[in-house]
């Protein structure tokens, strides 16, 4: 892919206090993800911010996941997206109602227990009204085993209840904080080859990693996925916009973006249950620009 000339704008303040300042990936007085999230980039945010283009009208992110990026670099304009409906409807609870989802998660926090956990996994899948569901999504991910977000083969959330004595189910001025940033930015549900191409855009993309974790929705993250992903990539490149990329390092995944700027990071995994399979591990960070 040839390279793109330089034709975006971000907001330096933002970006530049938060690569001098970071802090476990974030400025004290900033919102930060309200998610917990098996795959965040927190472990690589640095490497991230010191990759973002100069320039760039909007930022898009199709796998989004808790956000990690979108809440680092604050952009002015943002399309946020993720397949999973219960992620993308707690965005925009949280961006819309967030006082009554505070109140909710106020009660999920009083009535926490192990019963209450598997009552309230139950329910999140019969549930109708959006800020409840919002509420539930927050509580499971507040209190489930290490955050993780997996799904059966109906697509019905299975973590089992974390071991955590007193686990951080509501953390209000964070929320208001979130709430605050996501006000103006388009949220949606879908799969990622439905995001709007713009000229001058910028997207992040984080998906499922090849050979990796992949339970996030009953439809697995296959090579053909993967394979589908990379050329949403090449359109993105032929519509005139960056994007940036995080996966595996594997020869598959380096095969599929030969011709682009590929550089090797180091993060730390702990995505299994198992204590040996966690630990360091080098990944991919993939640009149609320099």
């Amino acid at each position: 892919m040839s390279k793109l000339p330089n034709l975006y704008h971000r907001p330096q303040t933002i970006f530049q206090e938060n690569l001098a300042n970071v802090t476990g990936g974030f400025t004290s007085h900033c919102a930060k993800p309200f998610l917990k999230w098996v795959g965040g980039k927190h472990s690589i945010l640095p490497e991230l911010l010191a990759r973002v283009p100069d320039r760039y009208d909007l930022y898009c992110e199709p796998f989004l996941g808790g956000g990690t990026l979108f809440f680092a670099l604050h952009p002015e304009k943002a399309y946020l997206s993720d397949i999973n409906p219960h992620l993308a409807a707690t965005f925009r609870a949280v961006r819309d109602n967030v006082e009554p989802l505070v109140d909710y998660l106020r009660i999920h926090a009083s009535k926490h227990s192990p019963a209450y956990y598997y009552k309230a996994r139950e329910h999140l899948f019969v549930e109708g009204d959006r800020v409840k569901i919002a509420s539930l999504f927050i509580y499971l991910n507040k209190t489930c085993f290490n955050g993780l977000y997996r799904v059966n083969k109906k697509g019905k959330f299975n973590v089992s209840i974390g071991d955590y004595k007193t686990p951080a189910i509501l953390d209000e001025t964070n929320l208001r904080a979130c709430s605050r940033l996501l006000q103006g930015k388009e949220i949606r549900q879908h799969d990622f080859s439905q995001i709007k191409l713009v000229k001058n855009g910028f997207y992040y993309l984080d998906p499922p990693y090849h050979k990796a974790y992949d339970g996030y929705n009953r439809k697995r993250f296959s090579d053909c996925e993967h394979k589908r992903l990379a050329e949403f990539c090449h359109r993105i490149n032929r519509a005139g916009g960056h994007f940036m990329l995080s996966n595996s390092d594997t020869p598959f995944v380096r095969k599929l973006y030969k011709g682009c700027s590929i550089e090797t990071v180091e993060s730390f995994r702990s995505v299994s249950c198992k204590g040996s399979q966690r630990g360091k591990t080098s990944e991919l960070i993939i640009r149609n620009y320099k």
